[in-house]
């Protein structure tokens, strides 16, 4: 399939084994823990080896870590998480949250040109994460490099710095090959997110729309993935949106329309109330250790398993370039 880019260098993607495609290891800062709590700020690196090996204990080979540019992001922690624990592979982006993360007036994501944003997320990609996570004013690249682009929306619309960012995650797609995996809020927008990163020219097998088992309406997704985009369903056991039947039901409906290829998995558990570690959560491992033996008892194949599990995140993250 091709290579797929973790913090410690590049890797063949069939070496990938059972991907986590959406996770939060650590996030030490921004506006996300100053709006939602202390719940939301994972800083302890030594908490977080410890979730890895038991991710690794269950089976699992890699985790995408998904907190983006100014919002916490800390490469030379995940480094040393990845060194911790060399038999699980560690992923992380470059990109954006949705655009309530940011301040939309000052920040630079609001006040850069387009071909100016692009270029620092292609430098994420292709030179090194910087290790101050492009809070200025300056840049010092880690050896560390991105391995896919996050965009986010907000709840029923896209906003004119979301859209602004979009065009700039599918100019940087275009140029670097990595795949875009998305944010959407409430599973709303999905099928915005991916008819705007086709028109601007992203092919759509390299788009992974996040979240939307939150919207768990089975022909609103047929009609997403008929345009070629994938699916990285998540959110294990948060009964507070929807209990896991309703993720385990689409994952069913969407394997019987033909679709199964266009499927992978990831547990979200960002928050200290959800990682095992941090003492109360029910972990990073929680699709390995309860969804997967749940998907067997309700009759999902063996074949259905291997794809969603390992071989079409391997595909999803190969770089296309």
């Amino acid at each position: 399939m091709g290579k797929v880019r973790t913090v410690l260098g590049d890797v063949d993607s069939k070496d990938l084994g059972i991907v986590d495609a959406h996770e939060h290891l650590i996030r030490t800062g921004g506006l996300e823990i100053l709006k939602n709590g202390e719940d939301w700020r994972l800083n302890d690196v030594s908490k977080a080896i410890e979730e890895v090996k038991l991710f690794a204990q269950a089976g699992g080979k890699t985790i995408v870590d998904m907190n983006p540019i100014s919002n916490g992001r800390d490469v030379q922690k995940l480094v040393e998480i990845a060194k911790a624990v060399p038999e699980v592979h560690i992923m992380t982006c470059t990109g954006f949250h949705e655009g309530r993360i940011y301040d939309n007036v000052i920040h630079w994501s609001a006040t850069y040109e387009v071909n100016r944003i692009v270029d620092l997320l292609v430098a994420d990609i292709e030179e090194g994460i910087d290790i101050y996570d492009y809070n200025g004013p300056y840049v010092e690249r880690s050896s560390a490099k991105a391995s896919c682009i996050k965009i986010g929306t907000a709840y029923g619309l896209i906003t004119p710095v979301e859209e602004k960012l979009i065009k700039a995650a599918a100019l940087a797609q275009q140029e670097t090959g990595v795949p875009i995996n998305t944010h959407t809020s409430g599973g709303t927008m999905a099928y915005e997110q991916a008819e705007r990163l086709i028109r601007y020219g992203v092919k759509p097998e390299k788009i992974i729309i996040g979240h939307v088992q939150r919207n768990p309406d089975v022909w609103y997704h047929k009609k997403i993935a008929a345009m070629g985009a994938n699916f990285m369903y998540d959110g294990s056991y948060r009964i507070k949106y929807l209990p896991d039947s309703s993720r385990a039901m689409l994952i069913k409906e969407m394997i019987k329309a033909g679709y199964q290829k266009h499927i992978c998995l990831g547990t979200d558990a960002g928050r200290r109330t959800y990682h095992k570690t941090w003492g109360s959560g029910t972990g990073v491992d929680y699709d390995e250790t309860v969804f997967m033996p749940r998907l067997r008892d309700e009759g999902v194949s063996e074949e259905a398993i291997q794809d969603i599990y390992i071989n079409n995140p391997a595909r999803f993250f190969s770089i296309d370039k």
